[in-house]
C-alpha cells in the first residue's frame, strides 16, 4: 500500500508542480503581454480547463501527502520528516489557493471588458505572485517526496 501511495503522490504532486511552475514561468508572462481583451479571454479559458482538474488534484495531493506521512510513521526519521515537510508545503499551498487565488479566479471568471484595466492588472499581478509561491512549494514538496522515496532504507 505504501508503494502505491509513493507512486501516486509523486505522479500527482509532480504533475501539479509542473503545471504550476509552467503556468507561472511559461504561460502567464506571455498572457501578460497580450492586449487586454485577449488577456481576459485567455485567463477565463484557462480557468475553465485548469480549474476543473486542479479542484480535484490539489485536494487529492494533500490527502496523498497526509496518507503518506501516516504510512511512514515507522520509517527512518529522515524519511518521515521529509514527508512531513512536503505535507506542510502542500498545506500552505491549499491555504494560499483558498485565500488568494480562488477569490481572484472567481473575479476573473466574471470579469467584464468594460471593467478597469488597472484593476485587472493589479489583480492579475497579485495572482501571479502567489502562483509563484504555490509553484515553488509544490516543486519543493515533489523534490522532498522524491528524495524520501529514493533514500536507501535499512532492512
Amino acid at each position: 500500500m505504501k508503494i502505491l501511495l509513493e507512486v501516486l503522490s509523486l505522479l500527482v504532486i509532480g504533475w501539479i508542480a509542473g503545471a504550476e511552475i509552467g503556468s507561472w514561468y511559461g504561460i502567464q508572462p506571455i498572457v501578460e503581454r497580450l492586449p487586454y481583451e485577449q488577456q481576459v479571454t485567455m485567463e477565463q479559458g484557462m480557468l475553465r480547463t485548469f480549474g476543473r482538474i486542479m479542484t480535484v488534484l490539489m485536494p487529492l495531493s494533500g490527502i496523498l501527502a497526509i496518507a503518506l506521512v501516516i504510512f511512514s510513521r515507522n520509517d527512518e526519521s529522515v524519511v518521515l520528516w521529509l514527508r512531513v515537510i512536503a505535507a506542510i508545503c502542500i498545506a500552505i499551498t491549499v491555504v494560499t489557493t483558498l485565500t488568494v487565488n480562488v477569490p481572484i479566479n472567481n473575479l476573473t471568471s466574471q470579469w467584464q471588458l468594460t471593467n478597469d484595466f488597472a484593476e485587472w492588472s493589479n489583480m492579475r499581478s497579485r495572482w501571479h505572485f502567489f502562483q509563484g509561491i504555490r509553484g515553488g512549494l509544490f516543486l519543493a514538496a515533489f523534490v522532498l517526496l522524491t528524495v524520501a522515496t529514493v533514500i536507501p532504507r535499512r532492512t
